[in-house]
């Protein structure tokens, strides 16, 4: 699993995706006046890199995982948005294409392929999303797409995109607790599936959930293994005390954020290698 695999690109409007605001949202004191789960996430990472990244709007160029995901993750998009539409996913054929045309859009932005191949790459990007619409597809029942929010966690105002509501039968959910058919699903492409405490502590699930107004959140898991590629899920749940921590936790960065502190992170992770970080010479310098 890579830092870029992790990583959601920050949410910007296009003509598909707009965020409305209520009055008086933005804060000032933030960058961009407002935050979102990647910032967050990033600053929780490594403090410096939020800093190059979103004060000093550094971008560093994608790197081939995640142009691979992007392009999964657009085949998906038009599946379930056809799905919304007309109760029907896009067809296959339709759906890898777009899958293709996303990928060859972002080509061009990769700097360095290292020893992979780019039509490799691609070939694995189409496997990939073929077993997510084989096995995947024809169980999901989406409520919302793509689903832009603009909302306070606490005091600090936030925007994003969450990627699939899903409807779920109630005999999915765990027993003993109460069931509800609403699921926030995020879609990704790994080579392992994640331990369930790292699933239970993801912050991304959690605002998910805070949003939605829902307990109830799920991974959905494409594995490149060995043994060929499989789709997996992880379904989780949220607490009322999860939100709790989640807006002390957001409420504690933002105010970190406007005193301008930026540290270094500990560099013991993987996040913090030439390899993941774009930033990593410049904060480091060359070995």
């Amino acid at each position: 699993m890579s830092d870029e695999e992790d990583e959601k690109p920050e949410p910007v409007e296009s003509h598909e995706r707009k965020f409305t605001y209520p009055p008086d949202f933005m804060d000032p004191g933030l960058p961009s006046g407002v935050m979102s789960p990647s910032q967050f996430d990033t600053y929780r990472k490594c403090p410096r890199r939020y800093e190059f990244r979103h004060i000093h709007k550094l971008i560093s160029p994608p790197g081939v995982a995640m142009i691979k995901g992007t392009a999964v993750h657009k085949g998906a998009e038009v599946t379930h948005r056809q799905t919304l539409a007309t109760g029907k996913p896009l067809g296959l054929v339709e759906a890898t294409q777009a899958v293709s045309d996303s990928f060859d859009h972002e080509t061009p932005n990769i700097e360095d392929w290292g020893e992979e191949k780019p039509g490799l790459i691609k070939d694995k990007a189409l496997r990939a999303f073929t077993v997510y619409y084989r096995e995947a597809v024809p169980n999901i029942h989406p409520v919302k797409v793509e689903h832009t929010f603009a909302k306070k966690i606490g005091t600090v105002p936030f925007r994003g995109v969450i990627d699939l509501v899903d409807s779920v039968k109630e005999e999915a959910f765990v027993e003993g607790v109460q069931p509800m058919v609403e699921v926030v699903s995020d879609l990704k492409v790994t080579g392992m599936r994640w331990p369930e405490q790292r699933v239970r502590q993801s912050a991304q699930l959690t605002f998910y959930a805070y949003v939605e107004e829902t307990f109830r959140v799920r991974y959905d898991f494409i594995l490149e293994q060995k043994s060929g590629i499989k789709y997996d899920l992880n379904r989780s749940v949220r607490t009322a005390h999860d939100f709790k921590l989640l807006i002390e936790d957001v409420e504690e960065v933002a105010d970190l954020i406007k005193k301008g502190i930026f540290p270094r992170c500990d560099g013991t992770g993987w996040n913090c290698t030439p390899k993941f970080c774009g930033y990593y010479e410049r904060c480091k310098g060359p070995k």
